[in-house]
């Protein structure tokens, strides 16, 4: 996946995952989160303003991206690589799960 305004997160622990929905929840941080393949973590994308490939990666292990990915993606960018930051759908013949809405309450309770 990879949308000009995003940024993919990859949390290997379920633990973590919910920690880091809350957090993105709490800041009022948009997007959509799905369960990973292997059922073990998650996957986020959420959605960021102008950012450069730095400020992705850096935002990206301040959420506590996989790190082995996020390390794969500062090679690749050190590189000159333009695309990176995917999040597959399939692996090891396993799918996803389908994307859902990070969804934000507002004061009144309601959802956004």
């Amino acid at each position: 996946m990879y949308k000009k305004n995003t940024i993919g997160i990859d949390i290997d622990d379920k633990k973590q995952g919910k920690e880091l929905l809350r957090l993105l929840r709490a800041l009022k941080i948009k997007g959509l989160y799905r369960q990973s393949s292997s059922r073990r973590g998650y996957h986020f994308s959420i959605q960021v303003n102008k950012t450069t490939k730095r400020e992705q990666l850096l935002i990206r292990y301040m959420f506590g991206d996989c790190y082995g990915r996020w390390l794969g993606d500062v090679r690749r960018f050190k590189q000159g690589a333009y695309h990176f930051n995917i999040l597959f759908d399939e692996k090891k013949n396993k799918k996803s799960g389908k994307w859902k809405p990070i969804e934000i309450k507002t004061k009144r309770g309601s959802k956004k």
